[in-house]
């Protein structure tokens, strides 16, 4: 005969409820209340974050904590039936480990005892670009992009506009051409299937009041990187993700990071309206001053790289080496406004992680008028791929 689990004491039962404010520490629901007739109902459970029992097959049982602290309040979280179920799943258990359900808990608890009106994480509508690069398909699945946005805890991610509950995808797998996409017209095919998922499926659900927030990631060629994130919407606040080459994972390190980027110029007189000047970025690499045609080497030229070390793969590893990317760039376009208004192209050769390149895009489409003419790496040097201009 089974024996029934021993409940917490209601001393620390009642601790659990208060400090969530009646409120399910996961999804944010109202658990004092009736959905159906709005009748006072009592629908909360309270969840162990390390469970009763330390067995291997109880939810995060095999955490390293005292058996006799295991029904205290700090070990509790009020949870819905339905995020109580979820995060006691096996396969949820091994996903959502007893650090992360503290957070979460600990950030819930702090917001109601601040008595804000943020005790709801704002939501954030995940967007996704998933191309093929260099023949190999890439993927950003809507699981990865989920467990990035989790991880940050101040945003619910929220999978909309989409029948499959998997958010909106941009997808041009199934585009030829991508082999050569210089001679292929692969660039215009993809720029075209970008421009029209957004516009269709996108900028409605904008127009509605439905996406308060965005949060982007992209795999594919960098040219296409680029112009997707001209066409980004700049009214929205935008949070760009990036995958990490070491780690093959779109969470941010948590880790200090004092990387810094720089921009560099060469002074030059520009007195021709239809000047042109050319924009080095180096990051996750190094362009090679020899790779750039030599119809432009006469050129002025711009560059920005970190201000110490050398450029390597996941030199984007933080928010904090992200948003010092994002303010050379701002600081360079203001550079070029301020001094050289008369500039009318700008020629960009960029080795860049994937969210450079989309803040790339992102500050060009919508801050600055000259035309900005992208190139891809060639087997012999670059070639020009395609021309973004503000939408």
């Amino acid at each position: 005969m089974s024996t029934r689990r021993k409940q917490p004491k209601e001393s620390e039962r009642l601790k659990v409820w208060v400090r969530s404010g009646g409120h399910c520490n996961i999804c944010h629901r109202y658990l004092m209340e009736s959905g159906i007739n709005f009748e006072y109902v009592r629908l909360g459970e309270l969840a162990h974050i390390v469970a009763q029992s330390d067995s291997e097959r109880a939810p995060r049982g095999s955490a390293a904590l005292p058996q006799e602290e295991r029904d205290l309040a700090e070990n509790l979280m009020l949870a819905c039936a339905h995020c109580h179920n979820d995060i006691d799943k096996k396969s949820q258990a091994q996903r959502l480990d007893a650090t992360w359900l503290s957070r979460l808990k600990n950030r819930h608890e702090t917001r109601i005892r601040a008595a804000t009106n943020l005790a709801e994480r704002e939501m954030t509508v995940v967007l996704r670009l998933v191309g093929r690069i260099r023949g190999a398909s890439a993927e950003v699945s809507s699981l990865e992009a989920v467990d990035a946005v989790n991880s940050l805890l101040d945003r619910k991610p929220v999978l909309t506009m989409d029948p499959n509950r998997r958010g909106p995808e941009i997808d041009l797998r199934s585009l030829p051409g991508e082999e050569d996409p210089i001679d292929s017209g692969y660039y215009a095919a993809a720029c075209a299937r970008i421009d029209e998922i957004l516009a269709e499926r996108f900028a409605p659900a904008v127009e509605r009041g439905e996406v308060p927030h965005l949060s982007v990631f992209g795999l594919a060629r960098l040219p296409l990187l680029v112009y997707f994130g001209s066409r980004l919407d700049d009214a929205i606040s935008t949070e760009i993700y990036q995958r990490h080459r070491s780690t093959e994972s779109w969470r941010w390190s948590s880790e200090a990071d004092d990387l810094r980027f720089c921009f560099l110029s060469q002074a030059v007189a520009c007195e021709d309206p239809s000047a042109e000047t050319v924009l080095v970025v180096n990051v996750s690499g190094t362009v090679n001053k020899h790779d750039v045609p030599d119809e432009l080497a006469g050129l002025p030229r711009f560059v920005i790289e970190p201000a110490s070390g050398e450029p390597h793969r996941d030199a984007i590893r933080t928010r904090e080496s992200r948003d010092s990317f994002h303010e050379a760039v701002s600081q360079l376009l203001g550079h070029i406004e301020a001094n050289y208004k008369p500039i009318a192209k700008l020629h960009l050769f960029a080795a860049v992680p994937v969210s450079a390149a989309i803040i790339l895009g992102r500050s060009v489409g919508w801050g600055f008028h000259p035309e900005l003419l992208v190139y891809d790496a060639v087997p012999d040097g670059y070639s020009r791929a395609l021309e973004v201009q503000a939408p």
